[in-house]
């Protein structure tokens, strides 16, 4: 028996449902199965390109991963130097660098490293990634130098939460995924952080963090006056430390605003039940055709007809 492809939301699908719903098709119906090897050509290259990223986001994604090594070596009483953590980005990216421009995430696209830039062969130069390793370390000598990190040093660990955990819980019938950078309970109140290494916006991050409130809510028990969410900016020259204010009309928004996006995405299901999608032509392409020149899945949109190699 295959694996069951079950109904989930999350504000990153969200995101992606009001960009494109043509992408969000290929990205959550059309790639399914395309792990196995064997599958066909067109699931196959569909699963390939969703597991993409630019190299923005493989910035990010790379500077969370060593955050997280180094709280876990915190949490176990091994601390990582600055210089230990920005050896092992450089090493992961690196790694991840070369495999990508020998295109070997074809061969397994899970776990290989694929940058949309060598994908669609976009003109970068070298002194641009340079930069972006560059900005990627600066991230991680701010959270070293945060009032944040020193805090955690200090803390009892037994307080410690999660740590870039995958965790879910049900909404309006719906799996709702989250996964929080990090939450603590301090002075009676749970903290929630998000690491930011690019622009910090508090007002962009209500809805994340309302929808991360709910979570902890419902995880932990606690009040909604018992929260305090934060995030820390890394990536602007020096650490930052901003405070979401989490207030009921935060989580009447958050709750009305993923009610509205799974009724949306329920309304392009044939069976909900089953989460079968209705047919391909009724996920429209976006109006915006800028957005077409950074899609993963370009090469088989049929927007553009663009063949398979």
């Amino acid at each position: 028996m295959g694996i069951e492809n079950v109904f989930s939301w999350s504000k990153s699908r969200d995101g992606q449902f009001r960009e494109c719903r043509r992408k969000y098709f290929y990205d959550k119906y059309a790639s399914w199965g395309g792990w196995d090897a064997g599958a066909p050509k067109e699931t196959r290259m569909a699963y390939v390109l969703k597991n993409l990223k630019n190299r923005w986001a493989w910035k990010g994604e790379t500077v969370h991963h060593v955050i997280e090594d180094v709280l876990k070596a915190v949490r176990a009483g091994r601390p990582l130097s600055l210089e230990e953590a920005i050896a092992r980005l450089t090493e992961t990216m690196r790694r991840d660098f070369r495999s990508s421009k020998a295109k070997s995430y074809y061969e397994d696209p899970k776990n290989r490293m694929g940058l949309f830039e060598h994908e669609y062969e976009k003109p970068v130069s070298d002194s641009t990634w340079k930069k972006l390793h560059e900005s990627a370390a600066e991230c991680l000598r701010n959270f070293y130098g945060s009032a944040v990190y020193r805090e955690l040093l200090e803390d009892d660990k037994r307080s410690w939460l999660v740590i870039e955990d995958l965790e879910e819980f049900d909404f309006d019938g719906a799996k709702i995924f989250v996964k929080l950078d990090f939450a603590r309970r301090r002075d009676g109140f749970v903290e929630i952080f998000d690491w930011k290494t690019g622009k910090a916006d508090v007002d962009a991050a209500s809805l994340q963090m309302g929808i991360y409130a709910l979570y902890a809510m419902k995880k932990w028990g606690v009040d909604l006056s018992r929260l305090r969410g934060f995030l820390l900016s890394l990536g602007n020259g020096s650490p930052a430390l901003l405070e979401c204010p989490l207030t009921d009309e935060t989580i009447e928004g958050a709750k009305r605003s993923m009610a509205a996006s799974i009724e949306s995405m329920r309304g392009l299901l044939l069976d909900p039940s089953k989460n079968v999608p209705k047919p391909r032509e009724e996920f429209r392409f976006t109006d915006n055709t800028r957005l077409c020149d950074f899609c993963n899945f370009y090469r088989i949109c049929e927007k553009y007809q663009t063949p398979l190699k």
